[in-house]
């Protein structure tokens, strides 16, 4: 079904041998049909993947007590200048008494990260319209109901065949295969704990990891362990968020730093 309703999507910002449909999942609405959303974290790995030399600007507007009011721009290249975005947006957030509450800061960033990136083009068609702690939702998602109705409505022309999900067993590989994060988790398998993962994760594994949350946001675990390698024991102490691939990665490359310097 996800395939059908890919073939009539418009390609944005394409990128050879990455996919976003392939990390799309499906969220249930209040009427019980389904709508796709793409994770902020792979907004960000498509955004990334599209403009290696870009960059994304994120300021603090106001934060006190009781809320939190992030911006962010984002540019084609990092030399650009201040005022030459491509996109600009904001995001408030508030405490509260639910768990992870507390967090409003941080969520507010995701937030106006995941907005700023849709408003670029990256994700706009798979976004959702309620807040997830580390899967902040800026925009509708699509409604797989009424694409199927306006699939079935439309007659079937090339010149919408632009974007479409392809099988891993296609015979033709993609010039640049990008690998699939850490953090995904198989969608037949049941997700691993945090000590499954430090069982199976290799080093390497642990580096390709990509931070969806923070300051570090769309950066790699191994990016971090060669600029600020102290930085990962925030991640290792402090980290509660969904992403169990994180903090395990995080306490792996720890471990091997710490047992390196001894």
């Amino acid at each position: 079904m996800t395939e059908s309703i890919m073939k009539n999507m418009p390609t944005i910002n394409s990128v050879d041998g990455f996919n976003p449909a392939d990390f799309t999942r499906r969220l249930p609405n209040e009427d019980g049909s389904l709508s796709l959303y793409l994770d902020v974290k792979y907004r960000l790995l498509w955004f990334r993947l599209h403009k290696p030399n870009g960059k994304i600007d994120t300021e603090i507007i106001h934060v006190d007590e009781k809320s939190a009011v992030v911006c962010c721009k984002l540019y084609d290249d990092k030399s650009d200048p201040a005022d030459q975005y491509v996109a600009r947006s904001c995001a408030q957030r508030f405490l509260t008494s639910e768990k992870f509450g507390d967090r409003y800061l941080e969520i507010a960033e995701t937030a106006a990260l995941g907005r700023v990136l849709a408003a670029a083009g990256y994700g706009t068609q798979f976004c959702g319209s309620t807040d997830l702690l580390g899967d902040i939702i800026a925009d509708a998602p699509i409604d797989m109901a009424a694409m199927e109705d306006a699939q079935d409505a439309t007659p079937d022309s090339g010149a919408h065949v632009m974007h479409q999900v392809t099988s891993t067993a296609s015979p033709q590989a993609p010039a640049t295969p990008v690998p699939t994060p850490t953090s995904v988790p198989s969608k037949q398998n049941k997700p691993l704990s945090l000590d499954e993962l430090l069982n199976t994760m290799t080093l390497d594994d642990a580096k390709n990891v990509i931070v969806d949350v923070g300051r570090y946001a769309g950066t790699s675990l191994g990016q971090i362990v060669m600029s600020n390698p102290r930085d990962l024991e925030w991640y290792v102490k402090y980290y509660a968020g969904k992403n169990l691939a994180l903090k395990a990665g995080a306490i792996l490359l720890m471990n091997a730093a710490t047992t390196k310097a001894s």
